[in-house]
């Protein structure tokens, strides 16, 4: 494997980690915010029973569908983030199963090829956990299209 293929799989392996936290990340802000609409929605059902006054109940309604509108919006893109990192993964996978033991050795001796493969195998496990469903990469490919269609006009 030549210098500028192994700084690029470095590179991408930088962006893959740097992108999977983002969707862990992105992870715990959904589940909060869902913490958030379902307590709130639990305080209306509550206030509703009690016949309390309209005005609070009406914000603490609309606050509700800002958080679900806002809460929805994340999701695509969550889900959106997922596809994008899968197809990181997939990447780098073909990639590493380029390089060879004796690539490693001969051309990067410092670099422990132990580690190297259990990268590959982790990376691989993520890669089989992340995999969408055919239809939702469909509808991924097809919005992708649709969006490169829109630019160009």
């Amino acid at each position: 494997m030549q210098e500028k293929e192994m700084l690029e799989l470095s590179k991408d392996i930088n962006n893959y980690i740097r992108d999977f936290d983002h969707c862990y990340d992105n992870a715990e802000t959904l589940k909060d915010l869902g913490k958030e609409i379902d307590d709130l929605r639990e305080q209306i059902n509550r206030l509703e029973k009690t016949d309390t006054n309209d005005f609070h109940l009406e914000r603490l309604k609309e606050i509700h569908d800002m958080k679900a509108i806002l809460y929805n919006e994340l999701l695509k893109l969550h889900d959106h983030n997922i596809i994008i990192l899968w197809q990181e993964t997939s990447k780098i996978l073909k990639t590493m199963s380029k390089v060879s033991d004796k690539d490693l050795r001969n051309n990067y001796p410092d670099l422990d090829i132990q580690i190297f493969r259990e990268l590959q195998a982790n990376i691989k496990g993520k890669n089989k956990s992340l995999k969408p469903s055919f239809k939702v990469r469909l509808k991924y490919k097809i919005n992708q299209l649709f969006n490169w269609r829109r630019c160009k006009k």
